[in-house]
């Protein structure tokens, strides 16, 4: 009647995994989206992590002439001249909170590096995957062209703004001040 170690672990597992707990409930769900928030014209954006490489204060800079009223000039970042747009004023966005708010999104595409005037930094956000929505947002059309749809959390919506097709666009590379 003796039963062997061996014997006595297979046994001891079948009766555990058979009283064993599930998985809590979401532990199946995918990954969740994260990104960088930010608010343009009092709507909150958030740009994928790809897209964003980080948020800075505003930063002394050099003012270039010739140039569109929203090209502010450029910036010594790390090292690196870094070219500083307002977005607000590229997207014809009017700002709802005080300059002192407002922040540098950094975005990369290969070796472009360009800092963008945003409203408002708003952190490290996340949503679930299958939360993502085709939401757009109809009362700032100029913005459209960027957002690649939405998440609500919060009651809040967070539209997707991709960097990434902004600095792709013709019109962002059009800087120079038109002659009157």
């Amino acid at each position: 009647m003796s039963t062997s170690v061996f014997q006595y672990l297979v046994q001891m597992e079948q009766r555990t995994s058979k009283n064993a707990a599930g998985l809590p409930a979401g532990a199946e769900r995918q990954p969740d989206w994260r990104g960088l928030g930010f608010q343009l014209g009092g709507a909150r954006f958030v740009a994928p992590l790809g897209d964003a490489s980080e948020i800075l204060t505003l930063p002394r800079l050099t003012r270039l002439p010739g140039v569109r009223e929203w090209v502010w000039g450029v910036a010594n970042i790390r090292g690196r001249l870094v070219p500083i747009i307002d977005l607000q004023r590229f997207l014809g966005v009017s700002p709802t909170t005080p300059q002192a708010e407002w922040r540098i999104l950094v975005a990369e595409e290969g070796d472009l590096l360009v800092g963008l005037v945003v409203e408002q930094s708003l952190g490290m956000q996340q949503f679930p995957v299958e939360t993502r929505k085709a939401d757009l947002p109809r009362e700032m059309e100029s913005v459209l062209p960027f957002v690649r749809g939405s998440f609500r959390h919060g009651g809040r919506v967070w539209y997707v703004f991709s960097l990434r097709s902004l600095v792709r666009d013709r019109g962002f590379f059009d800087v120079a001040e038109s002659a009157a």
